[in-house]
C-alpha cells in the first residue's frame, strides 16, 4: 500500500505541474500577440515603401516632363531670335543650340517612356501588394483575437488550478511540504519520482538497496542519493 503522504504529494505535484504549464503559457501569450503585431507592422511598412517607390517614379517622370517643356520653350526663344537676327554667325549659333536642345529632349523623352513603363509595373505591384496586405491584416486580426481569447481562458483556468493547488497543499504536512517545495525549486520540473528497475525516475541513476527497501516499505519518505528527489515505489 502506498504511503498516504506520497499519495498526497503526487496529487499536489500533478496540480503544481498544471499551474506551472498554465503560467508559462500565460507569460508566452503576450509575446505571441506582440509577434503578430510586429509582423503586421513590418509588412505594412514594406507596403508603404513600395508605394513610395512607385510615387517617386511618377515624380521623376514629371520632373523630366518639366525639363522637356523647359527645353521646348528655349527652342521657341531661339527660333524667335533667329527671325530677328541678321548675322549668319549668330543664326548658326542659335541653330546649334536648337539642335542640342532637340537631342536633349529626345533623350529625356526616352527616359520618360522608361519611367512610364516602370510606373505602370509599379502600380500593378502596389495593387497586388495591397490585396496581399489586406489578406494578411485579416489573418493577423483573427490570430490576435484567438490569442486574446486564449489569454482570457488560460487566466480563468489558472485561477481554478491555483485553488486546487492550494487545497492539495493543505493535505500535506508542513515540514514535508517545505521539503518538497525546496526540491521542486531546485529541480524545476518534479520533486517526486517513481523507482524504475532500482533506479531514480528523475536522474535515472541506480539507487541503493536501502533506499529501494525504504521506499517499498512505504513507512518513510525516501530520497535519491544522487539528485535529492523524493522517490516512491510504483506497484
Amino acid at each position: 500500500m502506498m504511503n498516504p503522504t506520497v499519495e498526497a504529494l503526487l496529487i499536489l505535484q500533478e496540480r503544481d505541474v498544471r499551474v506551472s504549464a498554465l503560467t508559462a503559457e500565460l507569460e508566452n501569450l503576450p509575446i505571441q500577440i506582440e509577434a503578430v503585431e510586429d509582423d503586421l507592422a513590418v509588412r505594412t511598412a514594406k507596403f508603404d515603401e513600395t508605394k513610395v517607390k512607385t510615387r517617386q517614379i511618377e515624380a521623376d517622370r514629371k520632373k523630366l516632363d518639366l525639363d522637356v517643356q523647359s527645353k521646348q520653350a528655349a527652342i521657341a526663344r531661339y527660333r524667335t531670335q533667329q527671325q530677328t537676327t541678321r548675322k549668319n554667325e549668330e543664326f548658326s549659333a542659335l541653330n546649334h543650340e536648337i539642335e542640342h536642345a532637340e537631342k536633349e529632349i529626345s533623350a529625356l523623352e526616352d527616359q520618360e517612356l522608361e519611367l512610364m513603363e516602370a510606373y505602370d509595373k509599379g502600380l500593378a505591384v502596389v495593387a497586388q501588394a495591397q490585396k496581399d496586405l489586406a489578406v494578411f491584416q485579416e489573418k493577423a486580426k483573427q490570430k490576435k483575437t484567438d490569442l486574446e481569447k486564449r489569454t482570457a481562458a488560460v487566466t480563468a483556468e489558472l485561477t481554478g488550478a491555483k485553488e486546487k493547488q492550494a487545497a492539495a497543499e493543505k493535505t500535506v504536512d508542513e515540514e514535508v511540504l517545505s521539503r518538497y517545495r525546496r526540491i521542486l525549486k531546485s529541480k524545476k520540473d518534479v520533486a517526486l519520482v517513481p523507482i524504475h528497475g532500482g533506479s531514480c525516475g528523475g536522474c535515472h541513476m541506480k539507487l541503493t538497496s536501502q533506499t529501494v527497501l525504504s521506499a517499498k516499505g512505504g513507512e518513510n519518505l525516501a530520497s535519491c542519493e544522487n539528485c535529492g528527489r523524493l522517490v516512491y515505489w510504483l506497484e
